[in-house]
């Protein structure tokens, strides 16, 4: 792919973005406690975004799926990139939710608890056992 063609790529991909955010406002104008990608991107916090800003928040987002580093980035290199960007935030969310004391890591006693919980919960009749009637039926109780 021509080099113009993927900064126009880029281009069109963090304009989505960016205006995607905007969009997300309320009526006040106001965000919730998440930080829009203009902020994120305006690393100087002057209140606008220069191209410097805008090619480094974008390298920063893909500039490790180059695994090969020949400057080109293929199919491949951009999927893997893709799936390890996604196992990180699932990695993150996990931890997120079993890390009891809150220091970002997981003990095996934190995942063991969590499991008795999740566990407690299924065994509705308290005899130590999970059986067929006691399951959710598909869908019900998730969280989305």
């Amino acid at each position: 792919m021509r080099k113009t063609t993927r900064y126009a790529l880029a281009f069109a991909a963090v304009a989505s973005a960016l205006g995607t955010a905007a969009v997300a406002q309320d009526g006040t104008g106001k965000r919730g406690h998440h930080q829009s990608r203009l902020e994120r991107a305006d690393v100087d916090k002057s209140g606008d975004v220069t191209f410097e800003e805008f090619a480094a928040a974008i390298n920063g987002r893909f500039g490790g799926a180059d695994a090969n580093g020949d400057g080109r980035m293929t199919v491949a290199e951009i999927a893997d990139e893709i799936q390890r960007m996604r196992a990180e935030r699932m990695a993150k969310r996990m931890v997120e939710r079993f890390d009891v004391n809150g220091d970002g890591e997981l003990t095996k006693a934190e995942v063991e608890a969590r499991q008795k919980k999740m566990f407690a919960l299924l065994d509705r009749n308290d005899d130590g056992r999970i059986a067929q009637d006691e399951m959710p039926a598909r869908g019900e109780g998730r969280r989305r």
